[in-house]
């Protein structure tokens, strides 16, 4: 086989196993991620603080006295 013919197949499958190999670790993220997604949406949602009442002190005036 020509030479050159083999240069170019032994790329083509060194490329090949290259993208096999990230696909598979694309795939085994996106399973991990699917499976947060699954745990955090079966978790019921977190009550929001319920508003706190604003208190308003009362005002003490001071007086200047008399002149």
């Amino acid at each position: 086989m020509d030479p050159e013919v083999q240069a170019l197949i032994a790329v083509y499958q060194k490329r090949l196993s290259d993208m096999t190999a990230q696909a598979i670790a694309y795939e085994a993220r996106i399973a991990i991620l699917l499976k947060q997604v699954q745990e955090l949406s079966q978790q019921p949602a977190p009550q929001p603080p319920a508003p706190q009442k604003k208190t308003t002190k009362s005002r003490k005036t001071t007086d200047a006295g008399t002149f």
